[in-house]
Protein backbone atom coordinates (compact mmCIF):
# COMPACT_ATOMS: atom_id res chain seq x y z
CA UNK A 1 0.00 0.00 0.00
CA UNK A 2 1.41 3.32 -0.70
CA UNK A 3 2.67 5.83 2.03
CA UNK A 4 -0.49 8.49 1.00
CA UNK A 5 -2.88 5.57 1.52
CA UNK A 6 -1.54 4.49 4.69
CA UNK A 7 -1.31 8.11 6.13
CA UNK A 8 -5.16 8.23 5.34
CA UNK A 9 -5.76 5.46 7.08
CA UNK A 10 -4.11 6.24 9.93
CA UNK A 11 -6.14 9.19 10.05
CA UNK A 12 -9.63 8.07 9.30
CA UNK A 13 -9.87 4.71 11.21
CA UNK A 14 -9.03 6.06 14.80
CA UNK A 15 -12.79 8.40 13.44
CA UNK A 16 -14.48 5.17 12.16
CA UNK A 17 -13.30 3.48 15.56
CA UNK A 18 -14.87 6.50 17.58
CA UNK A 19 -17.61 6.84 15.32
CA UNK A 20 -18.47 2.82 15.61
CA UNK A 21 -18.64 3.23 19.49
CA UNK A 22 -21.11 5.66 19.28
CA UNK A 23 -21.58 7.89 22.84
CA UNK A 24 -20.58 5.24 24.94
CA UNK A 25 -17.02 5.81 26.16
CA UNK A 26 -15.24 2.84 28.27
CA UNK A 27 -11.13 2.55 29.16
CA UNK A 28 -9.10 1.05 26.73
CA UNK A 29 -5.71 -1.28 27.07
CA UNK A 30 -3.85 1.88 26.54
CA UNK A 31 -5.30 3.12 30.06
CA UNK A 32 -3.40 0.13 31.99
CA UNK A 33 -0.06 0.30 33.43
CA UNK A 34 2.41 -2.33 34.90
CA UNK A 35 2.99 -0.21 37.94
CA UNK A 36 0.92 1.80 40.16
CA UNK A 37 2.71 5.22 39.55
CA UNK A 38 2.73 4.91 35.87
CA UNK A 39 -1.27 5.07 36.32
CA UNK A 40 -1.38 7.64 38.54
CA UNK A 41 0.73 9.68 36.12
CA UNK A 42 -1.87 8.86 33.49
CA UNK A 43 -4.88 10.06 36.38
CA UNK A 44 -3.15 13.31 36.86
CA UNK A 45 -3.80 14.06 32.94
CA UNK A 46 -7.11 12.67 33.09
CA UNK A 47 -7.67 14.90 36.23
CA UNK A 48 -9.12 12.62 38.19
CA UNK A 49 -7.27 10.73 41.97
CA UNK A 50 -6.13 7.27 42.33
CA UNK A 51 -5.36 4.45 41.00
CA UNK A 52 -6.93 0.76 41.35
CA UNK A 53 -5.58 -2.93 40.72
CA UNK A 54 -7.09 -5.18 37.44
CA UNK A 55 -5.81 -8.03 37.51
CA UNK A 56 -2.14 -7.79 37.25
CA UNK A 57 -2.22 -4.65 36.14
CA UNK A 58 -3.30 -0.64 37.24
CA UNK A 59 -5.33 1.64 36.29
CA UNK A 60 -5.65 5.17 36.81
CA UNK A 61 -8.92 7.02 38.92
CA UNK A 62 -10.53 5.38 42.08
CA UNK A 63 -12.42 3.02 40.29
CA UNK A 64 -13.28 2.05 36.41
CA UNK A 65 -16.52 4.37 36.32
CA UNK A 66 -14.41 7.22 37.56
CA UNK A 67 -11.54 6.09 35.24
CA UNK A 68 -14.23 6.14 31.97
CA UNK A 69 -16.29 9.13 33.11
CA UNK A 70 -12.18 11.07 33.04
CA UNK A 71 -11.79 9.26 29.95
CA UNK A 72 -15.19 11.32 28.29
CA UNK A 73 -14.12 14.27 29.67
CA UNK A 74 -11.54 14.30 27.30
CA UNK A 75 -10.77 16.90 24.66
Amino acid sequence: MPLKALLVWGLIMPVLVVCAAGSTVKAQAGDMFPTKADALKRAKELRCSGAFAMGTQWMPCKDLDSCEQAIKKQP
